[in-house]
């Protein structure tokens, strides 16, 4: 693939950022499964009204609580590897964005 005048082997930068993040994906996948987890039973025990993620609440309300919410964090799941393929090198931080931010879900829908 050319991305302005720039070869991305897309395979390769996938490839790589599982090999070189290899402790980062856990962590996010891990992250990713506990927020799912947290998320599901903040909704049924307050609601759907209450969800602050737009697409999610969306989702939820559209497709049901459980669909909703599991394509949600399949869309979430998928980001990272489409931003791996597309750049090696902001992966990392890509990765440890979304871990903190699934983290920070997690406490908020314990509280």
């Amino acid at each position: 693939m050319r991305v302005l005048d720039e070869k991305i082997n897309l395979k390769e930068n996938i490839s790589l950022s599982f090999y070189k993040n290899r402790i980062l994906w856990p962590f996010f996948i891990v992250t990713a499964i506990l927020d799912l987890i947290t998320t599901l039973s903040f909704m049924y025990r307050y609601g759907i009204h209450l969800e602050q993620n737009l697409i999610v609440r969306w989702l939820a309300t559209t497709v049901g609580i459980i669909p909703g919410v599991l394509i949600g964090k399949l869309l979430q799941a998928l980001a990272p590897i489409g931003f791996s393929a597309l750049s090696f090198r902001l992966s990392k931080y890509v990765l440890m964005t979304l871990v903190i931010l699934n983290l920070m879900a997690v406490y908020l829908n314990t509280l």
